[in-house]
């Protein structure tokens, strides 16, 4: 990503510092490791360690400059949180374990991930350890696994039109980002969405 990106700051980081209490000392789970927020405060304070995970693969290249810094007190797998159990723990007594949940404004900047509809890069949203894109969903799935995917996960109103839409359109081409922005538009009727 590029160095004038977006900067991205934790969420109520000084809320969870005060009720962790990283200052007594131990070792905590950081489930979502992102650009290392939560982390780096938590290893400022001696007697901590961290153990990170994230999903998305550019999150390894911070987690390796964390590792330089902090080479016994910090270790980072690059996994989902649901597979938090594949983690080895030799007798660690953990402390807490943060999760901060949702996409960062620097992922929804970056238009490799796909993240938004303001953007002309590709519908993917597969954050690193997918094994399918979001293309691959919108051009592949029936209708009427696209019209739970936006009725449950969208809470969209439209969903059974959208998807018949989306089938009417893929069967002229591949369906893309600016495709998809424009099926739904025209489905809304051109509300905001």
């Amino acid at each position: 990503m590029a160095s004038d990106a977006p900067k991205h700051y934790p969420v109520l980081l000084n809320e969870i510092i005060s009720i962790i209490t990283p200052h007594h000392g131990g070792t905590f789970i950081d489930c979502t490791f992102g650009q290392g927020g939560y982390t780096k405060k938590i290893l400022s304070y001696e007697n901590t360690k961290v153990i990170a995970i994230d999903r998305d693969i550019n999150s390894k290249n911070l987690a390796d400059k964390i590792s330089e810094k902090f080479q016994q007190r910090f270790y980072f797998k690059n996994k989902k949180f649901s597979q938090l159990n594949d983690i080895k723990l030799q007798n660690e007594e953990i402390k807490a374990v943060i999760f901060d949940l949702g996409f960062s404004y620097t992922q929804i900047k970056d238009p490799s991930k796909g993240l938004s509809f303001n953007f002309d890069g590709d519908l993917n949203m597969q954050m690193g350890l997918n094994n399918f894109s979001a293309k691959e969903v919108i051009n592949k799935l029936d209708i009427k696994e696209l019209e739970k995917i936006f009725k449950f996960f969208g809470e969209e109103k439209e969903a059974k039109k959208i998807a018949i839409n989306i089938e009417k359109e893929r069967f002229k081409k591949e369906i893309d980002t600016k495709i998809l922005v424009k099926l739904i538009q025209k489905t809304k009727k051109n509300k905001k969405f």
